[in-house]
């Protein structure tokens, strides 16, 4: 900058030199000189050169190079025509070298606010947290200010601040923030020479945001400070914007994230559908067998009294386990048509429910793995008796079928103010903190349940469909290597 205007600053007296020879060399002496206007030149290079200044110089030379042979002309020839115009060409030097030079100088200083402001947005539009770009913002303006800038943006309660201090009551800044209005400060007083102080408070619809202080040496003339007052409007307003593009791209992330789990969600049940399908017809199949070959067998051939009771025995419990997976097929429907369960509520005792459901499990081998801990007075529910058998009989099934053979199942049943409290308690394997939340989703079977005992996938499913369609509610505890325990809840007979 400094080579080009040093460069400017020789052109120009190059010109008016060329003037004076051209004036001087000039054989109309007696009359006004067309060649005079050549003054013109060399002022309107300093002023489109150096801006105000350099055309005010420029136009004073100009005038003084000019000033002897208009002086003797006046004396020779008088205030004549000639001489008025010549007058009036010199006068119009001196207006037009400062006004010209004015003009660029405005012009000069607006190009460098908009630069100012342009450097503002594209440095708040970097995606970086909030104080990183206060801190590159600061570096950005102070260069381009030559200033010592603080920049302060509250962040709730407290202060992020880029600079200097935070603001405070008896500070600048923290007038400016409570009047929201510049504050100027001719001297801060800390140095001999004059130390001149501005600040002025980042706005964003009518809502002080943060503040800027600007402190430099030397003059801060009225027409900067304006400028800075409106340079600090405009940081508020591309906070502002930063904040709310931070905002749209967060919602933008946590949408993408959104849809990429539930994509993987619809994946995940797509497969776990697949298996059920193939699961659900194994299901179906066993049953079915031990039913078509019982049957076949005492339609072909004479078996004893007793033998035909086991036998019926056998192809009862299949026809009641071909009837629940069925039941099973129907309440999943209807759960995704958004339907609740048909009830038809009675009072239940819960006790002689319990018995029956172990009873319904098949086998004194199996039953015996089963304590029931009842309270001794006798205790009811309002509920489906169909239904509550069904809850009953899939939880002690999970219970029986996920632990080991040589461990117990303990069934406990008390009543709290209003409601029932059953418990079921295994001493298995347990499952999994991050299968846990999912164990109630339909088709959904811990990945270690898998291959170790047959299932659909729908027990729980039901088993919580059915509770809540009671007004009851139903959770599952478990801890690995410890056990699994399911809580549900049902309303007690008043």
């Amino acid at each position: 900058m400094i080579r080009r205007r040093q460069t400017a600053g020789l052109l120009v007296l190059g010109g008016c030199v060329i003037a004076v020879a051209v004036l001087a060399a000039d054989a109309t002496a007696q009359s006004a000189s067309p060649w005079r206007h050549a003054y013109a030149l060399p002022v309107v290079a300093g002023a489109l050169a150096l801006g105000m200044v350099g055309g005010s110089v420029t136009a004073l030379a100009a005038l003084m190079t000019q000033a002897p042979t208009l002086f003797v002309r006046v004396e020779a020839v008088g205030l004549g025509a000639g001489a008025l115009d010549e007058l009036v060409s010199a006068a119009l030097l001196l207006v037009l070298g400062p006004l010209l030079g004015f003009c660029v100088t405005e012009a000069r200083r607006q190009a460098e606010r908009y630069a100012t402001v342009l450097a503002v947005q594209e440095t708040l539009a970097d995606e970086r947290p909030l104080p990183q770009a206060l801190d590159a913002l600061r570096c950005r303006l102070g260069g381009r200010l030559a200033a010592d800038v603080t920049l302060a943006v509250r962040d709730g309660d407290d202060w992020i601040v880029a600079g200097s201090t935070a603001p405070t009551s008896d500070s600048a800044a923290g007038r400016a923030v409570a009047t929201t209005a510049a504050v100027f400060v001719p001297d801060i007083g800390h140095e001999a020479r004059p130390h001149r102080l501005l600040s002025a408070p980042l706005s964003v619809r009518g809502e002080t945001v943060g503040v800027l202080t600007v402190e430099r040496g030397g003059e801060l003339p009225a027409g900067e400070r304006r400028a800075l007052v409106a340079l600090a409007l405009h940081i508020g307003a591309a906070l502002e914007n930063a904040r709310l593009a931070a905002r749209q791209r967060r919602f933008a992330d946590e949408l993408a994230e959104k849809v990429r789990a539930a994509t993987d969600r619809l994946a995940a049940l797509d497969q776990a559908k697949s298996a059920f399908v193939a699961m659900a017809s194994h299901e179906l199949r066993t049953p079915l067998t031990a039913l078509v070959g019982y049957s076949e067998l005492l339609a072909t051939r004479a078996f004893s009294p007793d033998e035909v009771r086991r036998q019926a025995e056998i192809m009862r419990r299949q026809t009641r386990r071909l009837a629940a997976i069925i039941d099973d097929f129907l309440d999943l429907s209807r759960l995704e048509r958004g339907e609740a369960p048909p009830l038809r509520l009675a009072d239940v005792a819960v006790g002689p429910a319990l018995t029956a459901a172990v009873e319904l499990l098949g086998g004194p081998q199996r039953a015996c793995r089963v304590v029931l801990d009842c309270s001794l007075e006798p205790i009811a529910v309002r509920a489906d008796p169909h239904a509550l058998e069904r809850i009953l009989v899939n939880l002690v099934s999970n219970a029986l079928k996920y632990s080991p053979t040589h461990t117990t199942v303990t069934v406990r049943a008390r009543a709290t103010s209003g409601t029932v409290v059953i418990s079921v308690e295994d001493a298995g394997r347990g499952i999994a903190p991050e299968a846990l939340p999912r164990v109630f989703e339909p088709y959904f079977r811990a990945p270690d349940a898998v291959g170790r005992a047959p299932g659909s996938g729908l027990g729980l499913a039901m088993v919580k469909a059915l509770v809540e369609a009671h007004d009851g509610h139903v959770h599952v505890e478990s801890t690995l290597g410890i056990g699994t325990r399911v809580t549900l809840q049902l309303p007690a007979v008043p």
